[in-house]
């Protein structure tokens, strides 16, 4: 119970060192963040500039003689609320815009994290046990390969190859302009075909980050003077790499699976730009370019938010799958 008590305490502290750098980093950024609300009320509205921003700044929350330190409170007051703030560009609360973006980032990464997971273990797991052919160089080099290509680079090639040239992909979207969305196997499909691409450019680069790790782990498992005991009792070697290697070298990766996901939800952000895939991505990449301050911030601070509580899940994870942890 002190364990928890002393881990919950210390994610607490790294959420909020986190969201304070948040703050000071993008309150710092050159420009009014109601400015770009005040030039939308001002044509709408028929106005001069200096009463839209007078306007602007009401609907945001903020004031031109606020105090850092007030502003600062006013924002951490908020975000312990729940309300992450007011977006300028979309005229909208941030809180509906991660309401409607958050289910299709979480369906993307979800879905290629899964999917390279499969496939890196398996991958890994028999690469280890082809130590020293040819197999296990060609997968070891062309994973190493891979793995140092970021996903926005992969995002263009998938979009260029798949899209441009063979037409095989869509060019972007959750589904085409002007479907209205329906529960049928037809629109599950669609979905499905619009996500093939973003799940890929996460996806490829994962997979081989996990064969990596996996053949490195279940190396060392081979090493164990247990695996040697094991064998000279007697037992098959398909029981010996299935319940005693692969069982022992998948452990800090089924720990790593539960983080993977907080980061991928920040690192997911370039490939939903440049796929238009309307997820959390898609629309902090428009935040920084359309300078909204308050959109970027909250978005910044629900990726802290995705990272701490997975970072926990994670340890939970990995002390119940691991009796050595409970031990000790």
């Amino acid at each position: 119970m002190d364990y928890f008590i002393k881990r919950i305490v210390y994610l607490i502290l790294v959420f909020m060192i986190s969201v304070s750098i948040i703050f000071v980093l993008v309150n710092n950024m050159p420009g009014d963040p109601a400015f770009g609300l005040a030039v939308s009320i001002a044509q709408q509205r028929n106005m001069e500039i200096e009463q839209a921003l007078e306007i602007a700044r009401r609907m945001i929350g903020v004031s031109e003689d606020m105090s850092f330190i007030e502003g600062y409170i006013k924002f951490l007051s908020n975000l312990l609320r729940g309300n992450f703030g007011y977006s300028t560009f979309y005229n909208t609360s941030v809180n509906e815009i991660i309401a409607k973006s958050l289910p299709w980032t979480i369906f993307v990464i979800s879905l290629a994290t899964l999917l390279s997971f499969l496939i890196g273990v398996y991958l890994g797991a028999f690469t280890a046990h082809k130590k020293g052919t040819i197999i296990e160089n060609i997968i070891s080099t062309l994973s190493s390969i891979v793995q140092a290509i970021p996903p926005f680079v992969l995002a263009v090639l998938i979009l260029f190859l798949f899209s441009v040239r063979l037409k095989l992909l869509p060019m972007g979207g959750a589904y085409p302009v002007g479907l209205t969305p329906t529960i049928s196997i037809n629109f599950i499909f669609i979905i499905f075909i619009h996500a093939l691409g973003p799940v890929l450019a996460t996806a490829i680069p994962q997979t081989a980050s996990w064969i990596l790790t996996m053949r490195g782990n279940t190396t060392q498992v081979m090493e164990e003077d247990f695996i040697r005991f094991a064998e000279m009792r007697g037992l098959k070697d398909r029981v010996i790499a299935g319940k005693y290697i692969r069982n022992n070298a998948i452990l800090p990766l089924i720990a790593g699976l539960a983080i993977s996901l907080g980061y991928m939800l920040g690192g997911h952000t370039l490939v939903e730009a440049i796929f238009n895939y309307p997820g959390i991505g898609f629309y902090f990449a428009r935040a920084i370019a359309v300078r909204d301050f308050s959109l970027l911030t909250g978005l910044f601070s629900l990726i802290v938010i995705g990272v701490v509580i997975t970072t926990f899940i994670a340890e939970i994870i990995y002390i119940i799958i691991d009796p050595r942890v409970k031990m000790k």
